[in-house]
């Protein structure tokens, strides 16, 4: 993707907004973790999150030891401390230690789930085996009693044993009678006391009566084993209310603080993500102004001057929005996916291939728009760049427009461009509002399937109701993630071909360039000394020169006047000089220099160059005067425009020089706005002043006067004027009269009358033959070829 290029200078923004993004996803993603906490842990168990209590009491705890190894007992010791005077003994350990799952866990959780039903009370054939209360064992034990021999054979320490016995089964007999026919802790310490139980049997007989009790699997063993604690809690006198809010406000906290750091980090993604993004589009925008700045005509008229703008602004636009959705999006959507992914499968809730569907389904959506919208956006900003173009030429063409009527037709072409782009807009547009429909729908079918599946696994006891809610919520911020890069996936297809565009204008090579060892003239040169020598020039993918052959010298303080038919080249002739175009034969040479081994800011800095239209810049009189630069003193731009016959309208303006010029300097008239302009090359004191058929819009008066201050006060340097109106040049100490790109005549106005017909006949177009001081008979001998 070239879009990746742009980010070479911005790694280290890069590696902090991935950062960011790591610490918001696993903040965001902890949530459901916590959420599922709340409902099983919270809710179903009331806070309480282990089998191992906080506190327990002695007794207690003596009586789930029963049902231990010697070596989990001593591992259960170990974790509490000893009793208070209350008899109560402290949890000591870790959190981690005592965490559903760990080995102090699972070591307690099976007593509390006998001990609590033992202090229900259980039927006395579910622990026979080793109470010997059933009616078959006391037939058993009838059928054993000692005859009275052997009773006569017994020692007093066996006989007291066995009355012992006889007492604690009697004993216990009565404590079960008492509690309902059941077996409870009291009446199995009884028999504990009495020698009745083996204490080695507990363990293997609690694991039967488990068994028997419906093979409950580990969630909802641990879910009695909760309960027991909550019973626990209740004989030393906690209220089970107060331990549940407990949790509950640690949980809110925890989760508080979680959003909290996820807002900061999602706040500095954004704000890193902005700086970024709006330091890509200014370096862009510098260098593809600074790119056009030295692009010649040639390489302007290859993109179009619409084009150019749409590059220059709609298209770094584009790139700016992108770069911003690439590192908050983008770079945030794997990053979700693979937290999110990390966590289902640390889970193991078995319904992991419902993601893998998601993600099938997803896939499929994304395909299939994409590839009916990636060819319609490479499309669009070609047709933005038509529409800017129409409307350019609307708007440069205004008056033609009207002056020929033509308004409804060049409406239907603005129309035609905007309904091209509309059309396209459309389609894609349409396209993609499937998109958010189609992936809802994905979205709650997934929803449906793992509430399907997943009630079965709450069913069977192999899931809890929260950890199928944080598995929902798991899931959707996977699909979440894919949705994130389909929509980014809408911007990146036009953010691809802005960027193509912009690399191609700042990558096209430019054809008028510094040369590689710039020369100065010699101190001892002339100044203003302007020499072509056999100068062709052709436009690039033209067949034939437009300008060939042409020779002439010009000194400073002298005038060069250049007439000619519409197109002969005259403007394009002239433009060679500040090397707007290069020659392709031949050369120009200024001060005794070649204009192509000077550097362009020396060479341009030498000519005043006043183009065809006159085109000022917003700001003020003096601003666009003073557009050389500081160089520029107000008495320079005072003289300046003196000469220009500009000063009288400038002071009636309000506020003189400082008086406001709008863009392109449509608040003043094209006389005036043509006045500025030679004010400004003028103001300069350049050595070689070009006219780009710069009189053009002045009356004849106001022409005669300009021309008069010329040859008065701009004697250091050489004018070269181009002019359609005889009257401008017919002054000029040579003329060169243009045909067809060659040249056809040189000399003096008197000099061209009598030896050219071209100038002739451009003189005759404009003058009477009186003016010109010719009889009919002169001129027919002229037009003939001839000279008198």
């Amino acid at each position: 993707m070239r879009i990746l290029k742009l980010f070479k200078k911005h790694v280290l923004a890069l590696f902090a907004a991935i950062v960011l993004i790591v610490i918001s996803c696993n903040a965001d993603l902890a949530l459901p973790t916590y959420m599922s906490d709340i409902v099983d842990v919270g809710v179903q168990q009331g806070g309480i999150a282990s089998p191992v209590p906080d506190t327990i009491r002695s007794e207690s705890l003596d009586d789930l030891e029963l049902f231990m190894s010697a070596k989990d007992a001593k591992t259960v010791e170990a974790a509490f401390g000893k009793a208070d005077k209350n008899g109560i003994r402290t949890y000591n350990g870790t959190e981690d230690e005592r965490a559903d799952g760990s080995k102090l866990a699972d070591i307690m959780s099976l007593p509390e789930t006998v001990v609590l039903s033992l202090n229900q009370g259980i039927d006395a054939d579910s622990m026979g085996d080793m109470t010997g209360t059933s009616s078959e064992k006391d037939s058993d034990a009838a059928q054993a009693m000692p005859t009275p021999e052997q009773m006569a054979a017994m020692t007093p320490e066996q006989l007291a044993e066995m009355q012992q016995k006889a007492t604690a089964a009697q004993n216990m007999q009565k404590q079960i009678d008492a509690d309902g026919g059941k077996i409870t802790m009291k009446s199995l310490r009884l028999g504990i006391e009495g020698g009745l139980v083996d204490q080695s049997k507990l363990v293997e007989s609690a694991n039967e009566m488990a068994d028997k009790m419906g093979s409950m699997s580990g969630s909802i063993v641990t879910q009695r084993a909760v309960t027991y604690v909550q019973e626990e809690y209740k004989a030393q006198g906690i209220d089970p209310a107060d331990v549940q809010n407990a949790y509950l406000g640690r949980m809110a906290t925890t989760m508080f603080g979680l959003c909290l750091v996820s807002l900061v980090a999602t706040i500095l993604t954004g704000a890193v993500a902005s700086r970024t993004a709006c330091s890509i589009a200014r370096d862009l925008r510098r260098e593809t102004f600074n790119k056009v700045m030295h692009f010649s005509p040639a390489e302007v008229g290859k993109f179009s001057q619409a084009s150019l703008i749409t590059r220059c602004t709609n298209d770094i636009q584009q790139i700016q929005m992108a770069a911003t959705l690439f590192i908050r999006m983008c770079l945030m959507a794997p990053v979700m996916g693979i937290v999110a992914v990390t966590r289902v499968l640390a889970n193991h809730t078995g319904l992991e291939w419902t993601i893998a569907v998601a993600i099938i389904a997803v896939s499929a959506v994304v395909g299939v728009l994409m590839g009916l919208t990636m060819p319609k956006f490479k499309k669009m900003q070609s047709f933005v760049d038509r529409v800017n173009l129409t409307a350019r030429e609307l708007l440069d063409g205004l008056m033609p427009i009207r002056s020929f009527n033509r308004e409804e037709h060049e409406l239907e072409r603005f129309d035609q461009a905007s309904l091209d782009l509309m059309t396209t807009q459309l389609y894609t547009n349409r396209a993609m509002s499937f998109m958010m429909p189609l992936m809802m729908l994905v979205m709650n079918c997934i929803t449906v399937l793992i509430v399907w599946f997943g009630a079965q696994g709450v069913s069977d006891g192999v899931m809890q109701v929260g950890n199928m809610m944080a598995f929902i919520s798991y899931t959707m911020q996977i699909v979440m993630a894919f949705m994130i890069l389909t929509m980014v996936s809408v911007i990146l297809p036009r953010a691809e071909v802005a960027v193509e565009r912009v690399e191609e204008v700042i990558t096209c090579p430019t054809s008028i360039n510094d040369p590689a060892s710039p020369k100065l003239p010699a101190a001892s040169a002339p100044r203003g000394e302007l020499t072509f020598r056999d100068v062709s020039f052709q436009y690039p993918a033209a067949r034939a020169d437009v300008i060939s052959g042409v020779n002439f010298t010009t000194h400073a303080g002298q005038m060069l006047g250049i007439i000619g038919s519409t197109g002969s080249g005259k403007s394009t002739l002239v433009q060679l000089i500040p090397r707007l175009y290069d020659v392709t034969g031949g050369s120009i040479s200024l001060d005794g220099i070649d204009v192509r081994d000077m550097t362009l800011s020396e060479l341009r800095r030498r000519i005043g160059y006043i183009p065809q239209q006159g085109r000022l810049f917003s700001g003020t009189v003096e601003s666009n005067l003073k557009f050389a630069g500081d160089m520029v003193s107000d008495d320079d731009m005072h003289r300046a425009a003196r000469i220009a016959q500009a000063e009288d309208f400038i002071a009636e303006r309000e506020g003189g020089y400082d008086s406001p010029i709008s863009q392109g300097g449509s608040n003043v008239s094209g006389g005036q706005r043509q006045r500025l302009a030679i004010a400004r090359a003028l103001a300069k004191k350049p050595e070689v002043v070009v006219f780009d058929d710069s009189f053009s819009a002045l009356d004849y008066k106001t022409d005669a006067r300009l021309r008069e201050e010329l040859a008065k006060n701009v004697t250091d340097a050489a004018l070269v004027v181009v002019a359609q109106r005889i009257a401008t040049i017919m002054h000029a100490d040579q003329i060169i009269v243009l045909d067809d790109g060659h040249v056809v005549g040189t000399g003096t106005h008197e000099e061209l009358l009598h030896s050219c017909p071209a100038y002739l006949e451009i003189a005759q177009s404009q003058l009477s033959a009186e003016e010109l001081g010719l009889t009919q008979e002169e001129i027919e001998a002229v037009m003939e070829g001839g000279e008198r």
